[in-house]
């Protein structure tokens, strides 16, 4: 071997060095989350359960829907009338402590009557209707029959509901967690095994609680001799989750 073919064979081994070098520098070089990565992803079993709870608590506000209804010859008077006991009935409930917050008209309407066979009128209705919430539930007979009193003539069914539910919602999702884990618990000794970390949780979120309500409306209501017996009851709330365990 001549002296020009041994300095070619000798660079060559040199680059391939240098190359081995650069690409085991590289490799060193890459985060170390990347060199303990998973080659693949072992089969996991799972166990997945649906879990409910509730929380009652008492109701601590009412909302009731209050209105008057007139009735005369032509329109003009029915509203006239109308007016007249619409504006007493609201200074009689903020007189009674009911914030013009709690207070929002609903309905208000004013349509033709007819005789019987529908062909002929005979003369005109006005109706108009509040949105009243009551805060004070102790006082809410009492305020009922001052309301009919100062010209409230249409009360519709009255609901009960709850202020602030969040911490109720709380208390019921903790017991939807932990009926979900005795349920997993139950059926993994069943089935021979045992339950294990949770894989996924999620929160089933239907309709927001129903309020309590008072059967039947109250039309042309007389005036009371005394004050209305108003019972409040009680409200549940409700919750529900899907809890993914794994199993062992």
């Amino acid at each position: 071997m001549n002296g020009k073919l041994s300095t070619i064979i000798a660079g060559g081994v040199i680059a391939a060095l240098i190359v081995g070098a650069a690409a085991l520098g590289a490799v060193l070089a890459r985060p170390a989350a990347i060199q303990a990565a998973p080659i693949g992803n072992a089969l996991v079993r799972q166990i997945t359960v649906v879990g409910t709870g509730e929380a009652k608590a008492t109701p601590d506000r009412a909302t009731v829907e209050l209105g008057v209804r007139s009735e005369a010859k032509s329109a003009r008077e029915a509203l006239t009338d109308n007016s007249a006991k619409m504006a007493a009935l609201i200074d009689q409930l903020k007189q009674l402590g009911i914030a013009a917050k709690d207070i929002q008209t609903r309905n208000f309407n004013v349509s033709p009557t007819y005789t019987q066979d529908g062909h002929t009128v005979t003369g005109y209705q006005v109706t108009n209707s509040v949105s009243v919430v009551i805060r004070d539930l102790k006082g809410a007979g009492d305020l009922l029959d001052k309301v009919v009193s100062a010209g409230a003539n249409t009360i519709y069914g009255m609901s009960f509901e709850i202020d602030n539910p969040k911490a109720l919602q709380t208390q019921a999702r903790d017991a939807a967690v932990a009926d979900a884990q005795a349920r997993a618990q139950a059926m993994a000794k069943a089935a021979g095994g045992t339950v294990g970390q949770v894989i996924t949780i999620s929160e089933n979120v239907g309709a927001p609680p129903r309020p309590v309500l008072m059967r039947g409306a109250v039309e042309s209501a007389p005036a009371a001799a005394g004050a209305a017996p108003v019972e409040t009851g009680e409200q549940t709330i409700d919750a529900q989750v899907e809890v993914t365990y794994e199993l062992r």
